[in-house]
């Protein structure tokens, strides 16, 4: 059956669908931070987004949304844990810490299939949105003055948290506010 025979609603859900099946693997295959151990501990980490209802929309390379909210749920954060957490299914942050960088600015950390992975992580009244960054933008000088090492495959392995952190500052300060969103989480109700 094509998809001009579907009902609006039923076609714009599976256009959605398609547009993040084909999205997904760009996502995972950007150049971005990783480590094979957790550098931000739960000593480290901060409360920095209220737990409550909230929905998830991710936003497309160009920085626009699309697809509508791929997920909505309650959000937690565990007191000795410092990790946020849904019982809701297919959260796309679960197990996520965040670390203060400078105001409302944070380096978001999660768990990935292949190690851990980093992002940065903007804090607001009733939203929090976040990047991926691209270890790419990042001149091969100022990876060397954080002491890291772009790996064959385009991702650059941090060891430590002050690694971590001065690599994020360098990257946000290349890019110079011009930053584009990956997703947003919106408080609901």
């Amino acid at each position: 059956m094509s998809t001009s025979t579907l009902k609006p609603r039923k076609r714009a859900a599976l256009s959605g669908a398609l547009r993040l099946l084909l999205l997904a693997p760009a996502l995972l295959l950007a150049g971005c931070f990783t480590s094979e151990e957790e550098l931000i501990g739960s000593r480290h980490a901060v409360r920095a987004m209220p737990p409550g209802d909230y929905t998830h929309t991710p936003f497309d390379t160009e920085g626009v949304e699309w697809g509508g909210v791929t997920w909505q749920g309650r959000i937690d954060y565990g007191f000795f844990s410092r990790r946020y957490t849904s019982d809701t299914p297919n959260f796309p942050h679960q197990d996520a810490r965040l670390r203060r960088l400078s105001g409302d600015i944070h380096i978001g950390q999660w768990p990935r299939e292949d190690g851990i992975g980093y992002g940065v992580v903007f804090i607001y009244e009733d939203m929090t949105t976040y990047h991926q960054p691209d270890c790419h933008i990042l001149t091969d000088e100022a990876l060397s003055e954080a002491g890291i090492e772009r790996d064959p495959e385009g991702f650059c392995s941090i060891e430590t948290l002050d690694q971590l952190e001065q690599v994020i500052r360098t990257y946000l300060d290349v890019l110079d506010g011009d930053i584009r969103i990956d997703g947003i989480y919106r408080r609901v109700g």
